[in-house]
């Protein structure tokens, strides 16, 4: 490439003076430095276009290029083509055997670009803090070199962690992450950091600065250095507590539906099967009595067995009535307040009789008694409980035991007799089935435990069972305080 070239391509003002104070050649950038096409400067004198106050210190420096030192370094201020000054910082060489200074200009307002380059960086430095304000993610810097993390607005206005008050490392970060999650957490950043992928992600819970922890997704970017190692990363941690929780509420209803869909279709086999026996009866009553002759004593007896299957049909109805109302979780339930021994005196009135003749001991325990929470139901609940007790017998008297804890949120019941017991281990899991009998030669329908269980979900609670064959039963109930 020629000189020619060069000086039309260079962004600097490129010349040549003769000993005469005159331009030889001159660059094309004149005209974007000071305004002047090169034919408008060469043949003339520098001093055309420099700024009258700079002329003796131009003159000086010729001087000394000329005489004792070929190369310098000056700043003048020059004459714009509109008027304005434009000051030039100037490179200079002079070559004695061509009698010509080499001269390379270049705009010397340095404080004008400084303060030009703090103000593009101000404004980067606004939009970044805009940007980590307005998103919903807490946005972190991490040098690796250096190991300091720094953290956007974000960390302090979603998890609370005041940003002035953790050090700079990378402990303010994973001193909280779950301590079980920490190890797998760093194991995959290093991981990340130590192969080759730019893309970081993975989820765990970080704890916030009202010791909560909250669900988070955390993604990074890996930057690395031409070797190919890592130096940096750059993330955001965001947090979705909220939508995991929505995720599994709606895994439990998925999961509540579909129990309560098998626990339907059981429901109505065994209703079907319960209703088709007295109806079939009551068919082949009215079909017989078309047939057979009209005779009082035929009469008499095809009444009888009439009301015997409606009794029958009657009794499958009215269990169907108990079933329904122990499932129907969408009444809104009145809760009121009372003293849970009224409800068992008055359940021990009701089997006074059967109390006395297996002469059955029972007592509370705990405390306190006054609980809030729907009455009927609980009285329903040991009601069941206590018949099952009196009922199912070994030969001793019953003994019944209730324990009632309560805490801030929920009341705790526990329930315990030394009655015949019932095979866990064979029936676990159709205790709490409708119409399942667990003693041979036993006269209940099955459906006291099914109607305890319906009863204590309805209420939000739980129910879990601890027996053996020939040692009693224990039964533990949580239900939740009402509001």
């Amino acid at each position: 490439m020629d000189l020619n070239k060069l000086l039309k391509l260079s962004g600097d003002l490129i010349c040549t003076v003769d000993a005469h104070d005159r331009y030889v050649e001159v660059s094309d950038a004149s005209y974007a430095i000071l305004g002047y096409l090169p034919a408008e400067m060469c043949g003339k004198s520098y001093k055309e276009f420099l700024s009258p106050s700079d002329f003796e210190v131009a003159e000086e420096v010729v001087e000394l290029l000329m005489s004792s030192q070929p190369n310098t370094q000056i700043q003048l201020r020059h004459l714009h083509k509109n008027g304005t000054i434009v000051p030039l910082f100037w490179s200079v060489h002079w070559d004695d055997e061509d009698q010509l200074m080499y001269c390379i200009a270049r705009n010397g307002n340095i404080t004008a670009q400084t303060e030009a380059m703090r103000s593009s960086l101000e404004e980067s430095n606004k939009r970044y803090q805009y940007v980590t304000k307005a998103t919903s993610d807490a946005i972190w810097d991490w040098n690796l070199v250096d190991r300091t993390i720094y953290w956007g607005e974000g960390l302090e206005t979603i998890f609370g962690h005041k940003i002035s008050d953790l050090p700079q490392g990378a402990d303010s970060w994973t001193r909280f992450i779950h301590p079980e999650d920490a190890k797998y957490v760093l194991q995959s950043i290093k991981t990340a950091c130590g192969g080759k992928e730019t893309n970081w992600k993975e989820e765990y819970r970080y704890r916030k600065a009202d010791g909560n922890y909250a669900d988070v997704v955390d993604r990074g970017f890996v930057i690395r250095d031409e070797k190919g190692k890592a130096i940096r990363m750059v993330g955001a941690m965001h947090d979705i507590s909220e939508r995991k929780k929505g995720l599994n509420e709606m895994k439990q209803i998925t999961e509540d539906l579909f129990k309560r869909n098998r626990e339907l279709h059981e429901f109505g086999y065994i209703i079907s099967h319960n209703l088709r026996s007295p109806v079939a009866n009551i068919k082949g009553i009215a079909s017989l009595m078309q047939i057979e002759p009209d005779t009082p004593e035929h009469l008499q007896q095809y009444l009888t067995n009439l009301n015997s299957s409606i009794a029958n049909l009657d009794d499958v109805i009215i269990d169907l009535s108990k079933i329904l109302s122990a499932k129907n979780r969408s009444v809104d339930l009145q809760m009121e307040k009372f003293d849970i021994r009224d409800v068992i005196d008055l359940i021990c009135k009701e089997f006074s009789e059967k109390i006395l003749q297996c002469d059955a001991h029972l007592t509370i325990s705990g405390g306190p008694f006054t609980l809030r929470s729907n009455k009927a139901y609980i009285h329903s609940i040991l009601h069941n409980l206590i018949s099952n007790s009196i009922t199912f017998l070994l030969d001793r008297p019953p003994v019944i035991s209730i324990h009632l804890l309560q805490t801030d949120n929920s009341v705790y019941i526990t329930y315990n007799d030394n009655g015949c017991g019932i095979d866990m281990v064979r029936y676990r899991s159709d205790v709490f089935k409708p119409y399942q009998r667990f003693h041979p030669g036993s006269k209940g329908k099955g459906l006291g435990l099914f109607l305890v269980k319906g009863y204590i979900e309805a209420l939000n609670g739980s129910v879990n069972i601890d027996s053996e064959p020939g040692q009693g039963v224990t039964y533990m109930i949580s239900i939740p305080k009402a509001e």
